[in-house]
């Protein structure tokens, strides 16, 4: 009994790094969650929450879900029945996760390597300021991404056994029940079974296995769907791609808006446009997500400075496959290079697909080389590819969309940092005969610690320009202001509070309707919203038919209809506002046609004093900044 007590005692202080640096994230990001981020400031998991709501008070007929499950909506509803405050859920569920994430990388890593690399992968995501943005933020997407890190956590296992394969299916199918692009994980899961080596009947039982009780975790949504909307999977990725493709023509938007309509399934409008979309998404706006081309707002080990953070992803990738230049993999790296250089220069836009120079011939050497991998390692790197592939269809409007498949990055980085780079610096100082007083060991702390020190200042920046009011202009001046003496910062989200607690105030609010550009005011007081972009109607009309959408266009209802509370699918209510409130609204990159809405005609609600203002809209707040307006709409008795 002893001994088993001394064993574990061992082991937990084995391991106490780790659980150091898992308790070091919960409690920083802790204080910050509970201390500097008191008003709402996300719409994502408010929305969903309000929908899961109203699935539970059994309306779910009337939601519409375009790119997501009704497992989050439902859970985030059901969750809060223990707390009674929907933001204070999405705290707790967002902070639990963000550590979860970080206390298992380090198992991940381990699994596969030593303990050694594993810590160092830990501490580059416990330091990357986009987990650390979401750990604190009220979105839809870090609980899944929690589950997928657990089913890292069991397919990576040495020792792989049948219990840990239904643990991955158990709790992919899980996560699918929230965001669907786990399901490409599972299906990289299933390539690894079948290919991680030659015991076929093993290999196919664990597929299967796997498989079923994937299902069984994912069959509440199905059964849901096809009970409540007659379809096994209720969702439209058409409106994602409609809204942030980055090549469009009228023709195609068109064409998408009635597939919309009509909730077809996702079909290719245009072979053209598609291939133009995927290969710009697949060779540029997605890997600048990974890597920082041009993008503040990245997921790369060392997101501040552009394109660094590619020098030890491909360092620990090559060291790891043992890469080593030969005749014959010296002919496929050039000739790779200069077949994808030619099609680009004949098909492309070099600007835009520059990035396919570097990863195709590296994918090329890195399917020559797969049997080098390490075998555990091989799930990783199978989701991650595949996972990229599919995902770039679309456009991630966020970084963190890549989080599912994203330890692959941190691991290659613990590689490179670990083994790679003292090699590469043993070898320049042999080559220059350099024999300098700092030793390696110590050189390797300093990069490592320059590295986390800049991501702890860009996660400091970060944090800050989500959680206080101001502008981001670039990273030079953000390093300057950190310096300066600043005034006392206003937080972000107080405007929305000052605004809900006017309504408040106003009586019968509850049964009335509130047109606004987002659903977050719901938070603060207990009323009806109807969306609106105001980017609708027809130019010139009268302020008085857009409040009623008398011209609005069919779509523009229904996308009204679906993202206002409560949802209303199919259009049942045509309810008119009771109040409004307006603000500076960015055009949608979608709307070729702008002009020919009330979008300009909508500003001189800006200026309550504007005569051309109808009488009946009685201001009752105007922000000091001018930018956003709330009106009471007085209707004729």
């Amino acid at each position: 009994m002893s001994y088993q007590v001394e064993n574990s005692f061992y082991k937990i202080t084995d391991h106490k790094y780790p659980l150091l640096v898992t308790l070091s994230f919960f409690l920083v990001l802790s204080y910050v969650t509970f201390s500097l981020s008191d008003y709402i400031k996300d719409g994502d998991f408010f929305h969903y929450f309000i929908y899961g709501k109203q699935i539970l008070n059994g309306q779910g007929k009337d939601v519409a879900l375009f790119n997501a499950g009704p497992g989050g909506p439902i859970f985030y509803a059901a969750i809060n029945t223990f707390f009674n405050d929907p933001f204070l859920t999405a705290k707790i569920i967002s902070l639990l996760s963000g550590t979860g994430i970080v206390f298992f990388s380090y198992y991940i890593i381990k699994n596969i390597f030593d303990h050694k690399k594993a810590l160092i992968g830990q501490l580059l995501i416990a330091f990357n300021p986009r987990l650390d943005l979401i750990s604190v933020q009220a979105l839809n997407e870090i609980f899944p991404i929690f589950l997928i890190f657990i089913s890292f956590f069991f397919i990576t296992k040495r020792d792989l056994k049948l219990n840990n394969v239904i643990i991955v299916g158990i709790t992919l199918g899980l996560s699918s029940l929230i965001r669907f692009q786990p399901i490409l994980i599972f299906f990289s899961f299933v390539i690894f079974l079948l290919i991680r080596d030659n015991k076929i009947r093993t290999n196919l039982s664990y597929v299967l296995v796997m498989s079923i009780f994937f299902l069984i975790a994912f069959s509440p949504s199905i059964y849901y769907n096809y009970v409540t909307h007659g379809k096994i999977i209720d969702s439209n990725p058409n409106y994602e791609s409609l809204i942030k493709s980055k090549f469009k023509t009228p023709q195609w938007i068109e064409g998408m808006k009635t597939t919309i309509l009509s909730t077809e399934n996702t079909k290719i409008l245009d072979n053209k446009l598609f291939l133009q979309n995927y290969f710009y998404n697949l060779f540029y706006h997605n890997p600048n997500k990974l890597f920082n081309f041009d993008s503040v707002s990245n997921v790369s080990l060392i997101p501040t400075i552009p394109y660094l953070g590619l020098i030890p992803f491909i360092g620990g990738l090559v060291y790891l496959l043992n890469i080593k230049l030969n005749k014959f993999l010296g002919l496929i790296l050039i000739s790779t290079t200069i077949i994808t250089t030619f099609l680009i220069i004949l098909f492309g836009d070099i600007s835009i697909h520059f990035f396919a120079i570097i990863i195709i011939p590296l994918l090329v050497l890195t399917i020559v080389n797969f049997k080098k991998c390490t075998k555990n390692f091989m799930p990783l790197l199978i989701a991650s590819t595949l996972f990229f592939f599919f995902i770039s269809i679309l456009p991630l409007s966020r970084a963190d969309y890549l989080f599912p498949i994203w330890i692959v990055i941190p691991t290659l980085g613990s590689i490179f940092f670990v083994d790679a780079l003292p090699r590469i610096i043993a070898k320049i100082k042999l080559y220059k005969k350099n024999h300098s007083s700092i030793p390696s060991s110590k050189l390797f702390i300093i990069i490592i610690a320059l590295v986390l020190l800049i991501n702890l200042g860009h996660s400091y920046k970060t944090l800050e320009n989500y959680l206080f009011e101001g502008t981001f202009s670039n990273i030079w001046n953000e390093v300057i202001e950190s310096f300066q003496n600043n005034d006392p910062h206003t937080q972000q989200g107080i405007e929305t509070k000052k605004i809900a607690e006017i309504l408040a105030t106003q009586p019968g609010i509850k049964n009335s309707y509130v047109m606004s550009l987002n659903d977050i005011y719901l938070y603060y007081v207990d009323t009806k919203i109807i969306l609106a972009t105001f980017q609708e109607g027809i130019s010139g009309d009268p302020i008085e038919k857009f409040l009623t959408r008398e011209n609005w266009s069919d779509f523009d209802k229904y996308m009204s209809n679906v993202n206002s509370y409560p949802a209303d699918r199919y259009g049942k209510n045509n309810p008119i506002p009771d109040y409004l409130i307006y603000g500076n609204i960015p055009i949608s990159s979608w709307k070729y046609d702008i002009n020919a809405t009330q979008y300009e005609d909508l500003k001189i609600l800006l200026d309550p004093n504007n005569p051309k203002i109808p009488s009946n809209l009685e201001v009752l707040y105007k922000s000091n900044k001018g930018d956003i307006v709330v009106y009471k709409i007085n209707h004729e008795k």
